[in-house]
């Protein structure tokens, strides 16, 4: 998966293979605040005690959010759940691979999320 360079910078993340980093996307793209919806999603399979372990960067996308997780269990307990808040759906996968969106598209771009199967 291409990431934007904040995206790498807040997380503390390298390119290449991960095995902490999850996604939590949605269908729903007009959500006015991705960060604190990804934060209630995740504290509701994490507990409240237990988000402040995580570190989360919403994309200026504003439909997903990057997870950077403490280790690999707790990314792995991710994979496939799905939360509800509000009337949103957040779902959870991980990501096997990170690197760097190309610098003519970082800039003032938005990355769209796109399962392969």
């Amino acid at each position: 998966m291409l990431l934007r360079h904040d995206n790498f910078t807040y997380l503390g993340i390298q390119e290449g293979p991960q095995t902490c980093l999850a996604l939590a996307w949605s269908f729903k793209s007009e959500v006015s605040d991705w960060q604190m919806l990804t934060v209630r999603a995740l504290e509701c399979l994490v507990g409240s005690k237990e988000v402040a372990d995580y570190r989360i960067s919403a994309d200026a996308s504003r439909n997903f959010a990057f997870i950077l997780c403490p280790d690999d269990i707790k990314a792995e307990n991710l994979r496939g759940r799905f939360v509800k808040v509000g009337d949103v759906s957040i779902f959870f996968d991980l990501i096997a691979n990170a690197g760097y969106l190309p610098f003519g598209e970082d800039v003032n771009q938005h990355p769209k999320v796109v399962k392969k199967y």
